[in-house]
């Protein structure tokens, strides 16, 4: 590990411990609609958007310079877009400025909870096409970022958008619906699928982006942990053998220590260098 990968892992590690001020911070950003960070040379703003007449809660991390930058859209699930800000921060110190949304249905978005279904796409791809319109983002070197329910969201959402996404992780990821309500473990999640969608053949062929990769543009990097008990880690590799059999452009790490919903070093390294190599410009002689 390089020193400046040490780095990051550090910063991640200080970072969680801001958690305790999240707090503050909403407050901040509810009175004042952005925050600076002089120390990390990072800005924090409130970036609410409007689909259908449903109000989408989303929040800017970016470097305080005035250039332009890759940028990462991050896709939340249950959690909210909130629970992105320190990953925010972490990518403000690679040069990334990044945009973090939550899921219609839950934190502060408006609507009914589809399960990552349509309206939801619909809703992150009116946020990914707004953020590339800003100032300070390169909409030539955008990528997309989720995980759990959004690694699922995440994979649709990249395959709905073709080559405006110029590189995606999936994380901790469902890929195959229908195999991922069998397989699970857990009787809640079988309940919230059927809540959310009804499980109907139309909802699980909408929600199976593995079955939709013949119109991915994208390099990929999948990335998933080997026992994970939320998300089956059938799932990745279920999604490895397909993008093998269409020879699409991918890659893929199975952690044998992550758990599900961690994000530690072992985790966000090589998701910031597989964004390094896929959307950063190689100097001269690189």
């Amino acid at each position: 590990m390089t020193i400046r990968l040490c780095a990051i892992v550090m910063l991640f590690a200080i970072s969680a411990h801001a958690q305790a001020s999240r707090e503050s911070l909403d407050e901040v950003l509810e009175k004042e609609g952005c925050v600076t960070n002089d120390q990390n040379k990072a800005k924090i703003c409130k970036y609410d958007y409007s689909v259908n007449a449903k109000r989408i809660e989303a929040f800017t991390i970016r470097p305080l310079a005035d250039e332009k930058y890759p940028a990462l859209v991050l896709l939340a699930g249950r959690e909210g877009a909130k629970t992105f800000i320190t990953f925010g921060m972490i990518l403000v110190q690679r040069g990334f400025a990044s945009m973090a949304v939550t899921e219609p249905g839950f934190g502060k978005s408006e609507g009914k909870p589809d399960f990552m279904g349509p309206k939801s796409i619909e809703a992150f791809a009116v946020g990914f096409k707004k953020f590339r319109r800003e100032s300070f983002v390169d909409a030539e070197r955008m990528g997309v970022f989720g995980y759990s329910r959004g690694g699922m969201a995440a994979s649709l959402l990249t395959v709905k958008l073709g080559s405006s996404v110029k590189a995606a992780v999936f994380g901790a990821g469902v890929y195959d619906f229908k195999r991922a309500y069998n397989e699970t473990k857990f009787d809640g999640i079988r309940e919230n699928i059927k809540t959310e969608t009804g499980f109907t053949e139309k909802a699980i062929r909408e929600r199976s982006s593995i079955w939709q990769m013949q119109k991915l543009k994208t390099p990929v990097l999948i990335i998933h942990g080997e026992n994970d008990e939320n998300v089956p880690t059938n799932q990745a590799l279920l999604l490895r053998d397909r993008l093998t059999e269409l020879k699409k452009a991918f890659e893929i790490v199975i952690l044998p220590e992550h758990k599900h919903g961690q994000f530690k070093g072992d985790f966000i390294l090589p998701v910031i260098d597989f964004f390094d190599r896929k959307l950063k410009r190689r100097r001269e002689g690189q």
